[in-house]
């Protein structure tokens, strides 16, 4: 069965690739190896959709990391605006959620998601082929040879949109990494993103559910800090997560240690304020004296417990290496990580397709012609917020309109 362009994977990318060829008068297929489309976009923002986020296109090129500038020309061309525009003008406009920044569906369904694009997709007549397990890819001169259990499939254009390997549940178990290693690419070691963090000899079990709205993160590796950003975090039972921990997940390797600021001051001026503060009103408790920095009671008298310190200890009666103890634990924390969360918990992978090898300009393979890439199958994940699913739809649409 011949196309001018088939579409492997029916996620954000992939969809967005098919309706812009369609659009533009290519016949288009989708093969989809579930029984519908976007099964990763029904759990999206928790079934409720979180499709972008608030900002404009230059503001979302740090939100993907150090290959975050791969995505200019995309997000140029198809801008969160133009997502927008597009759910607007199918009758299913977003709605902001001002105190997150994040764009869902005014009815919060992923499900009224899916099937507006779905019937897209039929009205621009691009033809879905469902439980396609794919066996083997060639490009043999010209065209690109599809094989599946049941049928074979050839086109001019080949988009493979298939995803990357977290929520595997959903059908995303990194079969287009085999694909694009068969055509020739390079693979970056795929990594689990945007999940939790476990820490040696966690000791936060018993404040599971506290959260702190603005602390500061740096990740450290043999002494030398790799990176210092800013975000929510949240102790679990028996890991670290929160908007701040999934965001930075990516910067994770071997031996790496994460460093915890939950006051946003540092250190060295947290304790010249102590000692300060001891020759001005040193009878005040280390209770009231840290109530200054609005953090969580439970965690507060933990800390103390800990550090075996009592609530009403007079500031001036603290000794120079215990007020040191207590400052350095609440404003620069260092932990041990032991892992982060396997696939099954990550939102989205990190590696994939070499960028080196794909042209950020039309999204087209740089090794073999007329193969195209999009979404999380390459090596770029962005952050917790509707930056994954505005990058897929943006690649597809430049992918779409450079075919």
């Amino acid at each position: 069965m011949k196309f001018d362009l088939i579409v492997i994977g029916a996620g954000p990318g992939g969809i967005f690739t098919a309706l812009e060829a369609a659009s533009r008068g290519l016949k288009v297929a989708i093969l989809e190896k579930n029984k519908r489309i976007g099964s990763k976009i029904l759990v999206a923002g928790s079934g409720k959709c979180n499709l972008t986020h608030s900002g404009k296109p230059k503001e979302f090129l740090d939100k993907y990391g150090e290959n975050g500038k791969f995505l200019k020309v995309a997000l140029n061309k198809f801008s969160p605006d133009k997502l927008k525009d597009f759910f607007k003008e199918k009758g299913l406009p977003l709605v902001l959620v001002e105190e997150s920044g994040k764009y869902f569906p005014n009815t919060f369904s992923s499900l009224d998601v899916v099937n507006l694009l779905n019937n897209e997709l039929l009205k621009k007549g691009v033809k879905l082929f469902f439980n396609v397990v794919i066996e083997n890819i060639e490009k043999n001169e010209e065209l690109f040879f599809i094989k599946s259990k049941d049928i074979e499939f050839s086109c001019d254009k080949l988009m493979i949109a298939t995803g990357g390997k977290s929520y595997p549940g959903t059908g995303t178990t990194g079969e287009g990494y085999i694909f694009a290693k068969k055509l020739g690419h390079k693979i970056i070691p795929p990594q689990p993103a945007l999940a939790p963090i476990f820490i040696k000899d966690y000791k936060f079990s018993e404040l599971s559910g506290i959260s702190f709205p603005q602390a500061i993160i740096s990740f450290w590796k043999k002494d030398i800090k790799i990176i210092e950003k800013k975000g929510p975090i949240l102790f679990t039972h028996t890991n670290l997560s929160g908007p701040g921990i999934l965001d930075n997940s990516r910067y994770v390797e071997h031996d790496t240690k994460i460093e915890i600021n939950y006051i946003y001051e540092k250190y060295e001026y947290a304790l010249k304020k102590f000692i300060e503060e001891v020759n001005i009103n040193g009878k005040q408790s280390i209770k009231k004296y840290l109530s200054q920095y609005i953090l969580p009671e439970r965690f507060l008298k933990f800390t103390l417990q800990l550090l075996e310190v009592k609530d009403e200890t007079k500031i001036a009666e603290i000794s120079k290496l215990k007020r040191e103890e207590i400052l350095k634990y609440i404003s620069s924390n260092k932990l041990e990580i032991t892992k982060v969360a396997g696939f099954e918990n990550a939102m989205v992978t990190k590696g994939g397709v070499s960028l080196e090898e794909i042209n950020s300009k039309t999204m087209e393979s740089k090794i073999v012609e007329n193969l195209y890439f999009a979404g999380e199958v390459i090596d770029i994940d962005g952050d917790t917020g509707g930056y994954n699913i505005q990058g897929a739809c943006s690649m597809g649409v430049l992918a779409g309109r450079s075919m």
